[in-house]
């Protein structure tokens, strides 16, 4: 008697383990977790420091005009845009322009060898087109 309860016993266990495991499962296949596969940089590009920042006065398109100054000790830069100052920081990339951002004003200036560019990242315009050096 005492085996056959315990038999009845062990298969009931195995008949609520198989039921358990089957609610378990699911007809919804698992999402694939496999990392997105990465481009390998072949170039060895690496971001620039802003070394190559032209400082001056700048002017632009539609008499617009842009003035740009580093102070050397700590590396940041002035910019003086109608009449405001507004501290830049420096923005690493990797297409060797020089960029520079004020997140409070929304301000970003883009240096590359043939011209500068002032935007505003918070409206999405362009404020200074065509900016040289003179």
């Amino acid at each position: 008697m005492i085996a056959r309860n315990y038999l009845n016993y062990r298969i009931a266990s195995a008949l609520t383990l198989t039921a358990l495991l089957a609610a378990c499962g699911s007809s919804v296949p698992l999402a694939d977790t496999k990392p997105e596969p990465t481009l390998p940089n072949l170039l060895k590009l690496e971001p620039t420091p802003s070394a190559n920042l032209l400082t001056g006065n700048f002017f632009c398109e539609l008499g617009n005009r842009v003035d740009l100054a580093s102070a050397a000790a700590d590396g940041s830069v002035k910019l003086t845009w109608k009449g405001r100052n507004y501290p830049m920081t420096t923005v690493s990339t990797t297409t060797g322009a020089v960029r520079l951002e004020d997140k409070a004003s929304g301000l970003v200036w883009i240096q590359i060898p043939a011209k500068s560019m002032l935007l505003n990242s918070k409206l999405g315009q362009q404020l200074a087109n065509e900016c040289k050096l003179r």
